[in-house]
This record gives structure tokens, sequence and C-alpha cells, in this order.
């Protein structure tokens, strides 16, 4: 337990306080910070700080539309979205020390002393060779806007990975560059997790566009104006962007802390680390186990929920409540194509798809909402702690009745 001086012109108390400390400024952290700063049972007895090595917000769903240049910009004032209880620490924690439970930073600043601590340090794309680009970083959107706008016509720009940021870009990137030749190649079939009238409308809208679709073919290297292919096949490529895989943050590893295989932080059915249960995980840098989480895919849809659940479990700890284990499922898969057309997928609490899909126009303006929901839940949150809620996850099924349904 920690004490702190609050002062003002009559007297001069002394409260006690947890210093939660939030790594990461993304969906999940801004949700946790929010709920926890908020909080009307905690007034008075924590300190929230959360960390982020920019000053900004970075609304990362809408990236892709910057980098084609269909929106100036994805920053978003910080101040906009989060608890003004709650400080701003601008800087990259570069190790957590769970034993001393202390965050070290970069650029060797006094370290940050924690009681509990919120691990939401996000993701970024995998990049291959260093001639590609990316849509996962402000800096890489900015990057990619400047390099379509200097291509020559007829040239050819190539996007690695047929998930949805992979297709959202693609179909940005054709919209927005008619004059340009966009190629998207996928290791498995385009829209293959969709239902038939989602892949049929996904695939319709994409041919509309001159959005060319080379499916089932795996990149393994970049060279200066090509790409090869685990075939052998060699592809001419202007521009390569990359939108397959994933990475994270080393600080969970080089912490010591416990990893899987890509780096993400191990933790329970609750979001905390077994060995160190004052540290709770959120977002795309974290593994919970599949019990949980075998069925989730990385999205704001998971990490605001995420975010939301390690707070709540925070303040179950101060208020010797037991923790809960999270629980979230799904509604919709909600794709942009292009700024006139969209597909709402409409899904199982597993992400399996319902034979209902809506595009066109109506697709496109329900994204719309859906995008702009993420900040206005965040907003809400600020404004009443503990108002966001989310769908929960499937229950146990009899085999029958999950084929049935």
């Amino acid at each position: 337990m920690s004490y702190v001086y609050i002062a003002n012109s009559k007297e001069r108390t002394v409260s006690a306080y947890q210093r939660v400390v939030i790594l990461g400024a993304g969906y999940a952290g801004v949700m946790a910070a929010n709920r926890l700063a908020g909080s009307k049972s905690l007034v008075g007895q924590v300190q929230v700080t959360v960390v982020n090595p920019h000053a900004e917000f970075i609304d990362r769903i809408r990236l892709h539309e910057v980098a084609a240049g269909s929106r100036k910009s994805a920053a978003v004032p910080m101040a906009s979205l989060l608890n003004p209880a709650a400080a701003v620490v601008v800087g990259t924690a570069t190790r957590i020390d769970p034993h001393a439970r202390l965050v070290q930073f970069a650029d060797g600043r006094e370290p940050l002393a924690y009681d509990l601590l919120v691990y939401a340090v996000g993701s970024a794309t995998a990049g291959a060779g260093s001639e590609g680009y990316g849509v996962q970083s402000a800096q890489e959107a900015a990057r990619l806007r400047i390099r379509l706008e200097q291509l020559d016509a007829r040239a050819v720009v190539t996007v690695v990975g047929g998930g949805l940021t992979g297709i959202e870009t693609a179909s940005e990137i054709a919209e927005r560059h008619p004059r340009l030749r966009v190629r998207l190649v996928s290791k498995g079939g385009i829209g293959a997790d969709l239902s038939t009238s989602g892949q049929r409308e996904l695939q319709r809208k994409l041919r509309a566009l001159g959005v060319e679709l080379v499916e089932n073919t795996e990149v393994e290297n970049s060279g200066e104006g090509q790409l090869t292919t685990s075939s052998g096949a060699r592809l001419e490529s202007d521009c390569t962007v990359w939108t397959a895989g994933f990475s994270t943050p080393d600080l969970a590893r080089a912490s010591g802390l416990p990893v899987d295989p890509d780096g993400r932080l191990l933790v329970d059915e609750t979001l905390s680390v077994p060995e160190f249960p004052e540290i709770f995980g959120a977002g795309d840098a974290v593994r919970a186990p599949d019990s949980v989480a075998a069925h989730l895919r990385m999205a704001c849809a998971v990490a605001m929920p995420m975010g939301a659940h390690a707070a709540n479990n925070i303040i179950a700890r101060l208020e010797q409540h037991a923790p809960q284990a999270f629980s979230n499922g799904f509604m919709a898969r909600c794709i942009s194509l292009g700024r006139t057309a969209g597909l709402i997928q409409f899904v199982h609490a597993d992400d399996r798809p319902r034979p209902l899909a809506i595009g066109g126009r109506p697709g496109a303006f329900l994204k719309e909402q859906v995008c702009r929901l993420a900040l206005r839940w965040m907003r809400d949150e600020l404004r009443h702690s503990g108002s966001y809620s989310w769908p929960k996850g499937p229950r146990a099924e009899q085999p029958a009745l999950a084929e049935a349904l």
C-alpha cells in the first residue's frame, strides 16, 4: 500500500491508494483506464497512470483509410477519450520488473512503480522485406500514402494477406486510386470463412473495384519490384503492402514473464498472470486459455471487452471479491469495401457465420456506424464507468444443436 498527500488551501490529509499502471493506450488500455479511474467505488483508492508511446489515441480501424488517402488522420486527442483522473506518461516501456513491481523506460527515466498493472501493448503486422509497407501504425499509414501518390499509372500494388485488414486495404486503395493495378494475395481462399452469400458479395465487389484476386498462394519473400511465392512463381509489384501475420512487442518476454511462441503474455481465464496475479493482460498482446478465447480474433471488439474485464477484476481484487472468468462473443464481422460499399456478416457467438449478410451501401452505412461506436463506447465509459457491456461468449452446446444453428 502506498500513500499520497492531497493538499488544498484549508487542510492536508493522507489518503491510501493503489497505483495502477496501464501499458498501452489503445482500445483495451483506454477502456480499462476509464473503468478504473471513473469507478465510484474506488474514489480515493486508486491512482491510474497510462503509459503510451504517443500522446494521441490512434483509431487503428481507420488506418487503411489514411493510407489510401480517404482520411487525413486516425489520431484522436487523448483528452477527448481518457478520464481526466488518469495520468498519461508518454514513453516506451522496455522492461517490467514483476518482483520489484517497476516499469523501466527506453529513455532511462526514473522507473514507474505499480501495485497493479494492465498489459495492453497491442500488436503490429509481421512485415517481410525492407521494400514492404504496412497499415498497422500511423507512421506506416503515412508512409504508404506518400508512396501511393508517387506511383505511375498502371503501377502494381500488391496487398499480401486475405484477412479483414487486407480486404479493407485493397478495397480502399483500388477505389481511391483507380489508375493503379491492385492485387490481393491470400494464403487461403479470400472470404472463405464467410457465408455463401457473404463470399459472393465480397468477391463481386472486389472484382468490381478492379482488384485482382490471387488465392491459395503464399508469399515467401520479396525483392525490389517483385515477390516470390511458395511455388517459385514471381509476381511483379511496385508497392507491396503487408497485412498478413502479426507481431507483438518483446516487452513480456524481455521481462521474464510467461509468453507463448509469438511473444504474447500468457494469462488465465480471469486475464491475470498466475505467477504474478497483480499483472493483468488485455488486447492483441495477450493469450488467454482456449477455454475462454479459442474463438477470439484480433479486433477492437475483443480488445475493449478484455480491457473492461481486466478492470472489473482489478476492482474485484481491491474489494476482496472473487475474480470472474472472461467471456466474450461476436455478433457480426463488419468489413469496409471502400467508401460506398461494405459487408456485414452476421455470426454466432463463436464467430461461425450465419447465413445472413448485408452488402452494398447499407453495409457501408452499418460499418461506419460500428466504427464510430468504438470511440463512443470509450467516451461513454469516461462519463459513466461501468456503462460499456458486450455479448457473452459461446455456451457449451450439444453437437446436434450446434449443427442445427
